[in-house]
């Protein structure tokens, strides 16, 4: 069955009002029959399931026994489809394809990638309606089929060899004319190379006359109609050579840009090593199902996110979270399709497959991004609607006035106009934001930052403060055991056998750590009889007929067994921002251990970094107690801590903030802090991987919980923004240049075509040093 082939259905769940809820069903409705993944967002409340010999009744049933509603959402909406159109070179054109869809009546939205040379359309016609509107305007579009992201290079060998054969023509023409030739055989060559280097400018310029636009195309074919009318045939044909050579120069260029996003599709492999009626089958990656166990074998990629359930590796994940070393994996650890195995064969039980995967989905994460265009790219492209009109009109007075008005020789002041007309062409300074943009994505992508469009990498370099959560942010948000103190006659390791045996079947997040602990340090941890919670406090359990009790002190003051002594020890425990459990019986401690969530190594160098970047306020914000809260902060550097809050206590927090200081990050895991991210003005949301909340959520989501990340993509912000502003003054200043020489008669046409296509060229590499952002 191929991917296309499987059924997909949506449903609006009713009465889910928490994240783990969410998690909860997603995980049940994953493991239905003929369900090969299933996908829940907590903040739509919407189910989305796709699989084989789906049973629907059957999903929304098991949805009610878990306490919700579901109801199918109807799907007949707008259809999207993904056009690529090879001729697209700049916003002129994408303004007049933007127009031709428009005026079809049943399409509702577009969203155009201007580097991929792409546009998504959501409508309700069919695909051959979007094309025929295209070709009308005259461009060559294809629909591209799901999942495709039309990547491959536009470039042609027949257009190589055409600028080639072009370039070849117009210089026999110029020794020809050098050598004073007859007049009809330079015509005759410099003619036969405009019009195989130009043919596709003309046709499009053509057009553009006809429908009185002003772009790029009919620009070009004026400036070359009116030197060969004033006589400049040499010129006029090394014009259309440079702009030929030029124009593939930059699909090259791009080229290179295309192929950074690429390189993460090409990571995913095309087939996986499955499992099935105890035998190992190779299959294609898109038949793999949620539940299957796959197999990868030394060197292999992985080609599904799953859980390992057997052997023990390391995998190399620096393509996807950019992480300088491989990392060690056993049973238990989560590992991410298209990341590569090591050493060692390992088996996974698939839990996200082709699809839907994280790969996928940062994929899918970075193409909506580079379709959202930021700031100062908007205010370009404004910028461009009024400046090209402008420069045609001064080209044409230019050409009127002087031999009217002064008497001037009109070839001269024509000559002038047609070069001005050259100048008036906005590529360069169209192209200077996006490409930026799109290589600074691209680099955040391959470093494990997924940035969800180019508005939020731009205005993170103006950003003045940063809120940090505390639990899973700048701490592990995991307790470990610190410390085991005996306070009687048991040992160490008695104390950890005897606590765990009482917390073995808790799921508390201390209990789990006091059992990895008695684990790793092989206890032998046999449950304790007759257990009983103690609501608020603890539990109790029987142990070789002996009763225990685990709790907190509030338990064992109850019992009246706490002395001075094991107070003072709590005092000291509690000052060193860990919380005790006490292990003991009605009449006496026999012992304490300390836990706490461990702080993060990479927090207060994140926290340093941010300082030295310009970060005027650094915040805490906790539900968690005010001397604890405190011990972190100054661990970590931070001082302003503002403990002891509710999530609605985060978001007025964040309000405070933003009055004092404008803007506010806030950095969070995504789920608990999802208030407070949606209030703040750009969200990071910490180790994202696997998490479709967490993605959702945020306007920034790192793949891992690395800290360090935080500050790396403020810099990435700021050189980002940097090189935008780079190529704009260039553009913007190089053409100041050539229409201050056109005045004066300095400039000629070729060197106008070498100028403005030398810009472009040079912003388009110059904004592709964003990729190197390390």
């Amino acid at each position: 069955m191929s991917k296309n082939d499987k059924q997909k259905q949506t449903f609006k769940i009713t009465g889910m009002d928490c994240p783990n809820c969410a998690l909860k069903v997603e995980k049940d409705i994953a493991r239905q029959a003929g369900v090969e993944s299933a996908r829940v967002d907590f903040f739509g409340n919407v189910l989305t399931v796709v699989g084989e010999g789906l049973e629907f009744d059957h999903i929304q049933r098991r949805v009610r026994l878990l306490g919700y509603n579901a109801r199918p959402i109807d799907q007949s909406g707008p259809k999207r489809t993904s056009l690529l159109i090879p001729d697209m070179d700049c916003a002129d054109e994408e303004r007049i394809i933007r127009k031709a869809l428009e005026s079809i009546e049943t399409v509702s939205r577009l969203e155009f990638d201007l580097i991929g040379r792409r546009v998504v359309v959501e409508h309700n016609s069919t695909a051959s309606s979007l094309l025929e509107a295209i070709r009308r305007e005259g461009f060559e579009a294809k629909a591209l089929d799901p999942g495709r992201l039309g990547l491959e290079s536009p470039v042609s060998r027949l257009t190589i060899w055409g600028v080639g054969v072009s370039a070849v023509l117009v210089a026999l023409g110029a020794v020809a004319d050098i050598w004073n030739a007859n007049a009809l055989l330079i015509k005759g060559l410099v003619l036969a190379g405009v019009a195989v280097g130009g043919w596709k400018i003309g046709k499009k310029g053509a057009l553009a006359a006809l429908r009185l636009r002003l772009d790029m195309n009919f620009l070009m074919s004026a400036a070359v109609l009116g030197a060969m009318v004033i006589g400049q045939w040499v010129e006029a044909g090394t014009v259309i050579v440079l702009f030929a050579l030029a124009q593939l120069l930059e699909s090259f260029s791009l080229d290179r840009s295309r192929r950074a996003i690429k390189s993460l599709i090409d990571l995913s492999p095309q087939t996986a090593n499955v499992i099935r009626q105890g035998q190992d089958i190779e299959v294609p990656v898109e038949e793999v199902r949620h539940g299957d166990i796959v197999v990868a074998r030394p060197g292999e990629k992985i080609p599904v996110d799953g859980k390992i359930i057997s052997g023990n590796s390391s995998v190399n994940r620096a393509a996807i979270t950019g992480e300088s070393l491989p990392v060690d994996v056993s049973p238990g650890d989560t590992v991410f399709a298209g990341t590569i195995n090591g050493e060692g064969a390992i088996e996974i039980e698939a839990i996200h497959v082709a699809g839907d995967t994280t790969l996928d989905r940062i994929i899918e994460l970075v193409e909506k991004a580079r379709a959202a265009k930021a700031p100062t790219q908007g205010f370009v492209e404004r910028f461009s609607r009024v400046y090209t009109p402008v420069v045609v009109g001064v080209a044409v007075l230019m050409a009127i006035i002087p031999p009217l008005l002064f008497g001037a020789v009109a070839v001269d002041w024509i000559y002038r106009s047609l070069t001005l007309l050259v100048i008036a062409c906005p590529c360069a300074l169209v192209i200077s934001t996006p490409v930026t943009i799109v290589s600074a994505l691209t680099a955040a992508a391959h470093n494990g930052v997924l940035i969800k469009g180019g508005v939020y990498l731009e205005n993170l370099h103006r950003i003045k403060s940063v809120a940090f959560d505390k639990t899973g942010t700048i701490t592990k948000g995991i307790p470990v055991v610190k410390t085991i103190i005996p306070v009687n006659e048991l040992n160490k390791d008695r104390i950890l056998e005897l606590t765990a045996s009482i917390e073995k079947r808790s799921e508390h997040p201390i209990a789990s750590a006091i059992i990895r602990r008695a684990i790793e340090s092989g206890r032998e941890i046999i449950p304790a009889a007759d257990c009983q919670a103690i609501p608020g406090k603890g539990a109790s359990g029987l142990i070789f007929g002996k009763k225990y009790y685990v709790g907190n002190l509030q338990l064992f003051e109850q019992m009246g067994v706490v002395d001075a002594r094991i107070q003072a020890r709590l005092e000291e425990i509690e000052n060193a921002s860990q919380t005790a459990i006490l292990l003991g019986t009605s009449e006496e401690v026999l012992g304490i251990i300390a836990i706490a969530d461990e702080i993060r190594t990479a927090s207060p160098g994140a926290v340093a970094e941010l300082r030295n970047l310009g970060i005027d306020r650094i915040v805490m914000l906790t539900g968690d107690n005010r001397r604890t809260s405190e011990a972190v902060g100054r661990a970590v550097g931070i001082e302003d801590i503002r403990s002891e809050l509710l999530p609605d206590g985060k978001v007025g927090a964040i309000e405070d903030i933003k009055r004092e200081f404008g803007t506010v990050v806030m950095v969070g895991d995504g789920i608990n802090d999802a208030p407070a991210l949606a209030a703040s003005d750009i969200g990071f949301a910490m180790g994202a991987a696997g998490s479709d909340i967490a993605l959702e959520t945020a306007d920034i989501a790192l793949i891992l919980d690395e800290p360090s990340k935080i500050p790396w993509t403020f810099r990435l912000s700021k050189k980002a923004y940097g090189i935008i502003i780079e190529n704009i003054s260039m553009a913007i200043g190089i053409k100041a240049v050539f229409v201050a020489l056109t005045f004066m008669g300095a400039a000629t046409l070729w060197m106008a075509v070498f100028a403005d296509m030398g810009i472009s060229l040079l912003v388009i590499l110059n904004g592709m040093r964003a990729l190197r952002t390390g």
